[in-house]
């Protein structure tokens, strides 16, 4: 099997999980790429995509911290690549529920006891807990590393 023929099928599994489809294409792209770096030309191309779906995928892996975008020098073009920390371990780098906690635990004053405050309230410190815990992770996976 090839690279990137192994590329679609996870790309397919990660769609079938819940990711979105093209980001997940993209994103596995851009893995089995040699150097982790494509133009949106080379993504659509390599991807058979429209540039309006490249253009999309990427601004959504982007959000997430799973691709970063540079400018080629001398040009206004755009290379894509993977970030230096693999986008898949940024889940326990970035507290990306930072901004959620923050709403629950501001607006549960107005919330009258009972189950949806009970809810949200555990929702709240679910995203605590990972962010407590994340960095133990993070530490964990590179001592695994070495």
């Amino acid at each position: 099997m090839t690279a990137e023929s192994l590329a679609r099928l996870v790309a397919t599994e990660l769609a079938a999980e819940g990711f979105p489809r093209v980001p997940a294409q993209l994103l596995m792209r851009l893995m089995v790429e040699p150097t982790g770096s494509m133009t949106a030309a080379e993504l659509a191309a390599a991807s058979e995509l429209s540039p309006a779906a490249v253009s999309g995928g990427i601004r959504y892996l982007g959000t997430l911290g799973f691709v970063r975008t540079d400018v080629v020098p001398g040009s206004r073009r755009h290379v894509y690549s993977l970030p230096p920390v693999p986008w898949y371990a940024s889940t326990l780098t970035q507290d990306r529920y930072r901004a959620i906690r923050a709403l629950i635990e501001g607006g549960l004053e107005g919330v009258e006891a009972g189950p949806p405050r009970d809810r949200l309230t555990e929702m709240a410190e679910f995203f605590r807990f990972l962010q407590a815990e994340m960095p133990a992770l993070w530490e964990r996976w590179q001592a695994s590393r070495a």
